[in-house]
């Protein structure tokens, strides 16, 4: 009885299932393998556009920032102008205050018995001349100026008397105004 058992058909199934099988596996392995293959792809191409996006964005602000790096040379321009300004603007106010402090303290400097006939004021110094009844009333005008606290570099420039003793003595002085009171010992003291 075993010499009549067919033994061929069995294994061919056997063999046509193992083929089916390996078929399938073949055909799964290669989806799986297209669509790692394709996704693969599609996240590089994802990621592709993302850095596209950023490296046109900094092309963006790159070209908003060199926008405004050419403004700067205009932007200085300007600056300066107003600090020019801002300067003119300084020194007359600083002159309105020296006219304004030099006639408060003309008072307190002539002495009776001199007499002003010229004053100038070209930023800080002042140059003035007049005539004096003696050398006395002249001596006390330098040292009512020497001790000021607004005043300094005092310089007597000329004196002439004429030959008639009872005419006035003409003289020309000059003195800077001082921006700060100051005093020698360091305090302040009162004209």
């Amino acid at each position: 009885m075993i010499a009549k058992v067919n033994l061929l058909p069995w294994r061919e199934e056997g063999q046509k299932r193992y083929r089916q099988r390996f078929g399938l596996m073949l055909g799964g392995a290669v989806v799986v393998a297209v669509l790692l293959v394709g996704s693969g792809g599609w996240l590089f191409e994802m990621q592709l556009d993302i850095q596209s996006g950023r490296n046109t964005r900094i092309q963006q602000e790159i070209s908003v920032l060199e926008n405004k790096l050419s403004l700067l040379p205009e932007m200085d321009t300007q600056r300066e102008a107003l600090l020019k300004r801002l300067s003119v603007i300084t020194d007359i106010q600083k002159g309105r205050n020296h006219i304004t402090q030099l006639l408060g303290l003309l008072p307190g400097l002539v002495p009776q018995g001199v007499y002003l006939d010229d004053i100038s004021l070209t930023g800080e110094q002042v140059r003035f001349s007049g005539k004096g009844e003696s050398n006395g009333h002249l001596a006390t005008l330098l040292a009512n100026a020497e001790q000021s606290k607004w005043v300094r570099d005092v310089t007597m420039h000329s004196i002439v008397r004429d030959h008639d003793k009872e005419a006035l003595i003409q003289f020309k002085a000059s003195f800077v105004l001082a921006s700060s009171p100051a005093s020698s010992d360091g305090r302040s003291r009162n004209d």
